[in-house]
């Protein structure tokens, strides 16, 4: 009787690890520098917010898909671009963020002492002009907080923890945040006191030379007087409200400037002249962290401020 023989059948291939084992020794912190490369679409940009070089950035993203075994980037004409798998994770990543921040904010909120820091973002006029005079006030009422101010134009994130409090200009849009109008913010032409518009006592868009924000007319009061003035002459640009300031007492030109700050300097006269429509300061705060302490104490110490410092913002004169 003739003997059968089966052909030997080829093992099956190995099913793929499940998820828990493949990314059960995944460095979490790697997915903060991916997510922020995602949002920002450069290693230079997202190593400016976070505080470190742009070759700390490639190296964490490097070691992310290292570690998944895919790539999450791909180099094309356009520059780089975020795979299927990348536009997968930072969409997972993302969740985990929400609810890692949503976990800090809770336990911060239990937080009973009031010490530690509290961080505040405003932009720099407000950080360089308004808040010092008030500092040793915060300082002596709360010696144990420290309070960290970021002098910045853009808008910060607070529901990821990029800062605990805000203080913009204009009317914020931001969705699951505590926000309030503190002010609103008059400005007028100034010129220095020996100048021909000094002199005067009143702007001339026609005979006076002009100082100005960015040439982009990114600022309400920018935008303003371009329209209202497009001819005016333009000689120095700058982003900085205090290199403004500096250059309009040393007499170049006519500047556009909040009257606090104008109407506080000896050297400078205010003119006569049409003024921009008033803005508004608004202060801004996550839901979840308005009653932690320490948030609690900055939030009274800027309305105290606020409220000190209100005519001189209104340009009372």
């Amino acid at each position: 009787m003739a003997t059968v023989r089966q052909k030997p059948q080829r093992s099956a291939a190995p099913a793929p690890a499940p998820a828990q084992e493949r990314y059960g020794h995944l460095d979490w912190g790697h997915l903060r520098f991916f997510l922020e490369l995602v949002r920002t679409g450069s290693h230079g940009r997202a190593a400016k917010r976070m505080g470190v070089d742009r070759n700390t950035v490639a190296r964490r993203v490097a070691a992310l898909e290292a570690e998944l075994g895919v790539a999450l980037f791909e180099r094309g004409p356009q520059g780089w671009s975020q795979t299927l798998e990348g536009q997968e994770l930072a969409e997972l990543a993302s969740r985990v963020e929400e609810h890692v921040m949503a976990l800090a904010r809770h336990v911060d909120a239990r937080d009973p002492t009031l010490r530690g820091m509290a961080r505040l973002t405003t932009v720099p006029h407000l950080a360089t002009h308004l808040l010092p005079p008030a500092l040793p006030a915060l300082r002596q009422r709360h010696p144990e907080l420290v309070l960290e101010v970021v002098a910045d134009a853009r808008a910060f994130d607070l529901s990821r923890r990029e800062a605990d409090l805000a203080m913009r200009l204009g009317r914020p849009h931001d969705s699951g945040l505590v926000a309030r109008r503190l002010s609103q913010l008059a400005h007028g032409f100034y010129a220095a006191a020996a100048t021909a518009a000094g002199d005067r006592g009143a702007v001339d868009f026609r005979a006076d030379i002009f100082l100005g924000g960015e040439g982009g007319a990114s600022e309400p009061q920018e935008r303003w007087l371009q329209e209202l003035a497009p001819e005016r002459r333009v000689v120095y640009r700058c982003n900085s409200t205090t290199s403004l300031l500096e250059v309009a007492r040393q007499g170049l030109g006519v500047v556009l400037l909040p009257c606090y700050i104008g109407d506080a300097d000896p050297a400078l006269r205010r003119l006569d002249g049409p003024e921009p429509a008033l803005h508004e300061i608004w202060l801004l705060v996550h839901g979840d962290l308005r009653r932690t302490p320490r948030v609690r104490a900055v939030m009274d110490w800027l309305d105290e401020l606020v409220a000190r410092a209100r005519p001189a913002l209104l340009g009372q004169r």
